[in-house]
């Protein structure tokens, strides 16, 4: 049985459930807030908050294969706001991407002992023009009821298979056969993107070959 719990303020959500996870109770947990000063993103990046933003972490349990539970979380996350009516696309490894082609949300996958946590960045709207909201037009925002609702169905619709899941993520990718460059520290790759390799990495095609990176930021060329 799933525990939730929606607080105020927090510095990060995640870190918040990891001190909940120190606790008795129920492995399943979700915790969100109504705002976040201090949200991690990939690398040494933090996650900027707003008050169109909903900000939540929750244990979830690994895909099949380990490496795909980000792309499989990004991609139910691009399902639920379809069913909504908003066509949003993903990106590699772990971003959302709105209409107008913009970062509109992130996934962040941790360790903590046996548990595997999600954390999760989504902006319903958007005021910065750097970065992109799921709704062009302002309403209210529970973002309890946001935070409940997306994390239940994330819970509720994993897949079973990982060849329908890359499948499915290769409909909704925001860049496949794009020039793109993936950079990881000093190390940059230019490349065609061709899609997901047998681990989740990206697997790009330039005059030099196949490359197959498992890890790194994706920008468009």
């Amino acid at each position: 049985m799933e525990k939730f719990i929606h607080i105020e303020c927090c510095d990060s959500t995640q870190d918040l459930l990891k001190e909940q996870l120190s606790l008795p109770g129920p492995d399943e947990l979700t915790v969100s807030c109504e705002h976040q000063k201090s949200g991690h993103g990939r690398g040494n990046n933090l996650w900027e908050d707003s008050p169109g933003t909903i900000c939540f972490s929750m244990t979830v349990k690994p895909h099949q294969k380990v490496t795909f539970t980000s792309l499989e979380i990004s991609l139910l996350i691009q399902h639920f706001f379809f069913l909504k009516g908003k066509d949003i696309k993903v990106k590699w490894p772990n971003d959302l991407i709105s209409a107008e082609g913009k970062k509109c949300g992130g996934i962040l996958i941790q360790n903590c002992g046996p548990h595997l946590i999600a954390g999760i960045g989504v902006n319903l709207l958007q005021p910065n023009s750097h970065y992109g909201g799921i709704y062009e037009t302002s309403f209210p925002i529970e973002k309890k009821e946001w935070a409940k609702e997306l994390s239940s169905y994330i819970r509720n619709n994993r897949y079973d298979s990982t060849d329908e899941l890359i499948t499915d993520w290769m409909d909704c990718c925001s860049h496949l056969n794009q020039e793109v460059r993936i950079i990881e520290g000093d190390q940059e790759t230019a490349g065609v993107f061709k899609g997901l390799g047998p681990y989740g990495e990206a697997v790009l095609e330039n005059s030099q070959g196949t490359h197959h990176l498992f890890n790194g930021s994706l920008r468009l060329i």
